[in-house]
């Protein structure tokens, strides 16, 4: 018969290679909790994004005639006594901009690429992170860094924004 005396320490191994398993398996849980952390921050991003859009897309169809492709002012025009088209969309890009600055996101407003001209649309395009609200194309050609969609109408690779066709 074999002397217990050549087991000691077994059970001692047993209990760290359990502790071992363990540890490996929660650093794996917290490895997910974060990256489910992260998905959750990202779709409240974008659920934001798509409510600013489409009251901005509700508010051009009220103004088809308004210049939304300008700039967005810094201030509201003054619209006391009413205002023009150009200014009501001034107004709605400040407030629509103002909004979702709160959020994080910067919004753009261009034409949408690789329509015909008898079927323009405006693009709105909602950023957040790193991603500018801009297309891919710039006057001289070249491609911008960061920006939320590529040349040909397509999402930018690893951009994070929203683009809606406004018509």
């Amino acid at each position: 018969m074999r002397n217990i005396s050549h087991q000691k320490g077994v059970g001692l191994m047993e209990v760290l290679v359990a502790m071992l398993i363990l540890a490996i398996a929660i650093l794996g849980y917290a490895a997910l909790q974060v990256k489910a952390t992260a998905a959750t921050d990202e779709a409240m991003k974008r659920s934001d994004a798509l409510l600013i859009l489409n009251g901005l897309a509700e508010k051009i169809r009220l103004n088809p005639t308004g210049g939304y492709k300008a700039t967005i002012p810094a201030t509201l025009p003054n619209c006391t006594n009413g205002c023009n088209a150009n200014n009501q969309a001034l107004y709605d890009l400040k407030q629509y901009n103002d909004a979702a600055a709160t959020k994080g996101i910067n919004l753009g407003v261009v034409d949408c690429l690789n329509t015909s001209e008898s079927q323009k649309r405006l693009c709105l395009i909602a950023a957040w992170n790193e991603t500018k609200a801009i297309a891919n194309a710039t006057s001289e050609g070249t491609q911008s860094a960061n920006a939320c969609i590529r040349n040909d109408g397509k999402y930018a690779d690893d951009s994070t924004c929203l683009v809606l066709e406004a018509y």
